[in-house]
């Protein structure tokens, strides 16, 4: 490596002086003891020069060394040494000026001062536009452990049309491709962008460009990751987002914007042709997407935002980047994400999680309807009102209908309650199981779903044989079944339909240990061949094992885990878990692959299990939004779906794409993580799982806190957060389907089963519970 100049103790550059040059001259005339001296004088003036050219900043845990270089009379930074390949900018100050569409001037410039302070390094830039405003561009370089950290603020001298934005960036050394490397933005992509979607931020046609930026508002934490293939990593966060924006500016009404009251930035990586592979943060964001039509072609468009360039504008904000090493991709993955929940210390927002119980189950009661003899919960209905959708009469099994998962949250509740609240509900919870069972007694399945006005199957691709849907509400009735059998209640019938499911499930394994994501209705025939949702049939042929004694259910559901496995969950990703989104990574899929894996664990003992939950667990958390966007400055608060002052921690992106679009479906995990923390004894997961069991219930109406829905206990489906054609904080529809409800209750109840002493800890504020004790 080569060896770089001492650094000079002086706080701040110094120029190359005149006189040395005219001493330098003088040596070569007079020769005698007096110019020798003379001579020597220049040596050390010149050596003192050359060491005013590196001003070292300090080593970072990975060895690199973090140096601020001289070229002429600007001073620009590089970061070398370490296992990473060297980042540099050799001018860090940069202003991106708009006056329009066909105008838009960049200004960028090294810094004319730098000087090392207690807390650092400050670095000063003026930078000068055409109309003679300045930018008065304010660092300060800051070194702690593996982290490098930049504190930017900007102050404008002077007036001018148009808008600004600013910027920092590094470029890596030219022999590093971008095929090289692979990435990390959560809940957007995993070095994989195959089954990221086409047009989404971490898509196809983005990655294929070489170019992943992506706004604050979209991520559940403003992080990446760009992961080396030599276990070195560097990540990039922003510690302290804001996310203030307008309503206008959320709905992308105009491509371009100005207004001093955006607070997000966007951050990312980039390879243009011919040019290094370069990474950064820009503030207010520019970044891009192909529009949200999937019918239209695909056209690319910038979206840019700006300050106005004005005295006063608020202009400021924070960058660090972390450099590691001994990394693969998955520890990368964890590592971030992990750095990033330490910094943003997402809040529990505390709950009384008995009173919420009480409430949800009342509201899921008041939803089974009974008609012609068939009881259910229906597949859909309004949160505002009591106007019934075309398809209120439709009942599903699994992902979103979870109508025998219903079933056992109210026979669970009827355990709790020995009044005539707890019997209403146990009538109902059996009769929901036993009209099911009616309604789809053959196997191979007619559907997954039925019309509870005549009790036969619904044709509809929704309720068409999913693996996920017959798997995942039959794993559940034969946990019921367990709880049952322990009470000597006795119900050979369930056990019957699930055993001939699961006969049948093990007739379809593949050789390769997969399952077909769905078949044709009461068919072998395959309708989708995917492999991707193998993880759903463990859970479900692991109980069947135990319930049984016929170990042949569980080797089908260890090879099916190993397939999950080695196809995807050692590439750091998992996919399918939306059955309404055609092969797509999801936080879903890493939660069923993580119940699968947790399963075997416990079935087995066998570590591998263990470390295969806590991976795919990793990939399920880095969804969560774990800091609190608001809602646009002056959106109406009647018009938001999510409302005004209500935190948004808890909430979880859905697909990789639709990035920037939340639900809560996570909740259901609370149990998993609750596992993991027992198993590995590692405190983070019960973090996780407190943010989960708390924050996740935020907009449920509750007592004193209604909202705008039509009765206690309600909470619609989803909403957006990132910027879309309804804006920030609203949803595509204001509907309630029954999975809502059952999977607030299973976190809850599934906590309380498998740890009484850990719900009663984690369920109550610490202060509170310190009281009682």
């Amino acid at each position: 490596m080569r060896k770089r100049p001492s650094a000079v103790s002086s706080p701040f550059a110094v120029h190359p002086h005149s006189k040395s040059v005219a001493i330098c001259k003088a040596t070569r005339i007079f020769v005698s003891w007096a110019s020798l001296a003379l001579a020597l004088g220049c040596v050390s003036l010149h050596a003192q020069a050359a060491e005013a050219q590196v001003i070292s900043l300090g080593h970072l845990d990975s060895g690199a060394e973090v140096v601020f270089q001289r070229a002429g009379n600007e001073w620009g930074i590089e970061v070398a040494g370490g296992a990473a390949s060297k980042i540099s900018q050799p001018k860090p100050a940069r202003i991106e000026i708009y006056r329009s569409e066909n105008d838009i001037r960049q200004i960028i410039s090294g810094y004319s001062k730098i000087k090392k302070t207690p807390d650092g390094l400050e670095a000063v830039a003026d930078l000068r536009n055409a109309d003679k405003t300045i930018f008065h561009v304010h660092d300060l370089w800051m070194l702690d452990g593996s982290v490098l950290s930049i504190r930017r603020s900007v102050t404008v001298d002077g007036h001018s049309p148009g808008g600004f934005n600013s910027a920092v960036v590094f470029a890596f050394d030219p022999s590093l491709k971008w095929d090289d490397v692979k990435f990390m933005f959560p809940g957007a992509i995993y070095g994989d962008p195959t089954y990221d979607g086409e047009r989404s931020p971490g898509g196809i046609l983005n990655f294929n460009a070489h170019r992943l930026v992506m706004r604050e508002d979209i991520m559940p934490a403003p992080a990446f990751a760009i992961s080396f293939n030599n276990g070195a990593s560097v990540s990039v966060m922003d510690p302290s987002p804001r996310g203030d924006s307008t309503d206008e500016e959320t709905k992308l009404t105009k491509l371009s914007m100005i207004d001093a009251r955006f607070q997000f930035g966007a951050i990312g990586v980039w390879q243009a042709e011919s040019a290094p592979l370069e990474f950064g943060y820009r503030y207010p964001a520019n970044s891009n997407d192909y529009g949200s039509s999937r019918d239209a072609a695909a056209k690319e468009r910038w979206i840019r935002r700006y300050h106005p360039i004005v005295p006063g504008v608020k202009h400021h904000y924070e960058i660090r980047i972390r450099f590691a090493q001994d990394e693969d991709f998955h520890d990368a993955t964890r590592n971030t994400w992990r750095w990033a929940w330490s910094a943003l210390n997402p809040a529990i927002n505390y709950i009384d999680v008995r009173a919420m119980r009480t409430v949800l189950a009342d509201q899921l009661s008041s939803q089974v309807l009974t008609v012609n003899g068939n009881t259910a919960v229906p597949f859909v209905m309004s949160t505002l009102n009591d106007v019934r959708n075309w398809n209120w009469q439709m009942v599903a099994m699994g992902f979103v209908g979870k109508d025998l998962e219903c079933a056992d949250m109210l026979l669970r509740e009827s355990e709790r309650d020995k009044t005539a609240r707890g019997e209403k509900m146990r009538e109902q919870g059996l009769a929901m199981i036993a009209t099911a069972i009616r309604a789809l007694p053959t196997v191979p399945l007619a559907g997954t779903g039925f019309d509870i006005a005549t009790g036969r199957p619904w044709d509809h691709i929704w309720l068409s044989p999913w693996l996920r849907n017959a798997t995942e509400d039959m794993a559940v009735l034969l946990r019921a079944y367990k709880r049952e059998m322990q009470e000597r209640r006795d119900h050979p019938e369930w056990l019957a339909w699930i055993k001939q499911y699961g006969d049948w499930l093990i007739q379809q394994q593949r050789e390769d240990g997969s399952f077909p994501r769905r078949w044709k209705p009461g068919s072998n025939e395959v309708a989708e061949p995917s492999g991707t949702a193998s993880y759903n049939p463990v859970p479900l042929l692991v109980r069947l094992t135990q319930v049984t004694g016929d170990a042949r259910y569980q080797l089908v559901a260890v090879k099916a885990a190993e397939y999950v496995w080695e196809q995807f969950g050692n590439r750091g990703f998992f996919v399918g878990g939306a059955i309404d989104n055609p092969n797509i990574t999801d936080k879903e899929a890493g939660m069923l692959s993580m119940e699968a894996f947790l399963t075997l664990y416990e079935s087995t003992k066998e570590p591998k299990w263990l470390d295969r939950a806590r991976v795919a667990g990793d990939f399920a958390e880095s969804w969560i939004w774990i800091w609190n966007l608001p809602m646009p400055i002056d959106a109406k608060d009647e018009e938001l779906h999510y409302k005004r002052g209500v935190s948004t921690v808890g909430v979880q992106g859905i697909t990789a794409a639709n990035t920037g679009s939340t639900d809560e479906y996570l909740d259901w995990a609370v149990a998993s993580y609750a596992k993991l923390y027992t198993y590995s004894h590692d405190s983070h997961y019960l973090d996780v799982a407190k943010v989960l069991l708390h924050d996740t219930k935020a907009m449920v109406a509750m007592p004193g806190r209604q909202f705008d829905v039509k009765g206690i206990g309600w909470q619609q489906e989803h909403w957006r957060m990132g910027p879309g054609p309804n804006g920030r904080g609203r949803g595509s529809h204001r509907f309630w389907l029954p999975w809502v409800t059952a999977n607030h209750l299973n976190g809850i109840n599934s906590l309380e089963e498998f740890d009484p002493k850990l719900f009663e800890m984690i369920s109550t504020k610490p202060a509170l519970a310190a009281s009682k004790n």
